[in-house]
């Protein structure tokens, strides 16, 4: 078991891998809430997606592979 260690002005306190790996994804999962809240709150990115789902919908779109979309987008 890997042990991280913090040294914080003199003091030094240990860290349990296994804590340390769920605070990180604790730090995860509240960042993706966080960006959801924000797309939630911006009536103009909601207006774009849901048009964007309409055009799918309709089949108005282009299939591409990486190396087409510069061309495409031009």
């Amino acid at each position: 078991m890997l042990v991280f260690i913090l040294i914080m002005e003199k003091d030094t306190i240990e860290i349990p891998k296994e804590i340390l790996d769920e605070m990180y994804q604790a730090h995860y999962e509240i960042t993706r809430i966080l960006e959801t809240l924000e797309i939630l709150m911006d009536k103009e990115t909601l207006r774009r997606i849901k048009h964007s789902i309409g055009e799918i919908n309709r089949g108005e779109y282009v299939d591409a592979n990486v190396d087409e979309i510069d061309e495409l987008l031009i």
